[in-house]
């Protein structure tokens, strides 16, 4: 039997010998986890007497773990700024309605079209910015070995933070970032003072900690 640990709740599982190198869901918590291939049979054959030298030469090497993306975030936009959201799509509608019954009203002068015009023009520039600033500017990647934060556009800054240096990593949300799921992170590391990369307005923020601990070394 193979016995191993699972990645999310830690609690055992065991598989037998012909499993090793599959994939088995967590019968606890359903994580599903990979199990390791088998250690080659010729080190039980080696006696007691041999060198210990012989005994790790029949283990075979593993060489370094190949990097992979697990996750990419961004920040949210009308999950963490409601209102806001609300209120530029409402001033964009109505300065078409307004730009639009100035046009069709004799009664009302060409200014009015023009202020219906100018409402519209700074609610969609003000989205656009905004979404541009959320979905271009800001953006952290989660391997499984480090986590990066991304920033600019043309001149790009980037912090990253290995997942074994990870000392504490922080959550904060308000009342209405918890009913949307959106919140603060702030990665504290260890070879660093203070929060070495924070994070805004992300959504499920429990969620990415969660991939970050199943790397990091607790």
């Amino acid at each position: 039997m193979i016995e191993v640990s699972c990645d999310n709740c830690e609690r055992p599982i065991e598989v037998p010998d012909d499993q090793a190198g599959s994939k088995v869901r967590c019968p606890a918590c359903g994580d599903v986890n990979r199990i390791p291939e088998a250690v080659v049979r010729e080190v039980a054959a080696i006696p007691a007497s041999a060198p210990v030298v012989a005994a790790v030469a029949a283990v075979p090497e593993t060489g370094p773990v190949e990097e992979k993306e697990i996750v990419v975030v961004r920040p949210a936009m009308f999950r963490a700024h409601p209102l806001k959201y609300v209120l530029l799509v409402l001033a964009f509608i109505a300065g078409i309605v307004i730009a639009v019954g100035a046009k069709q009203s004799v009664k009302i002068g060409d200014w009015m079209l023009w202020v219906g015009v100018a409402v519209s023009v700074i609610a969609l520039v003000w989205f656009i910015k905004w979404w541009i600033a959320t979905h271009w500017w800001i953006r952290v990647s989660i391997t499984n070995k480090r986590t990066v934060r991304h920033e600019g556009i043309i001149r790009r800054h980037s912090t990253e933070v290995l997942h074994d240096h990870v000392r504490s990593v922080d959550i904060n949300q308000n009342f209405l970032q918890r009913i949307f799921k959106v919140g603060y992170i702030g990665i504290d590391s260890a070879g660093q003072d203070g929060i070495e990369i924070e994070i805004r307005d992300i959504p499920g923020p429990f969620e990415i900690k969660k991939v970050i601990d199943r790397y990091r070394k607790m």
